[in-house]
C-alpha cells in the first residue's frame, strides 16, 4: 500500500516541477493598496496572480528596453 504524501512532500514535489519547467518563485511584500489592486486585477483580467505579474513586467521591460 502506496502512503499518502505529507503537505511538505507534496510542496516539495511541485517546486522541483515548477523549478524542472524554468519558472523562478518570487515571494514579495506590497503595501495593502497594491494587494488590493492586484486582487481587483486579477479578477478583473480573469488571471492567476502569476499571470499577472509576469503581464506587467514584461510590459515594462519592453517600455525599458525600446
Amino acid at each position: 500500500m502506496v502512503m499518502p504524501l505529507s503537505d511538505a512532500e507534496r510542496q516539495k514535489r511541485y517546486r522541483e516541477r515548477m523549478e524542472a519547467e524554468s519558472v523562478k518563485r518570487y515571494q514579495i511584500m506590497v503595501p495593502q493598496s497594491v494587494a488590493e489592486h492586484v486582487r481587483e486585477l486579477t479578477d478583473t483580467l480573469n488571471c492567476t496572480k502569476g499571470e499577472l505579474f509576469t503581464r506587467l513586467v514584461e510590459q515594462e521591460y519592453r517600455l525599458v528596453k525600446k
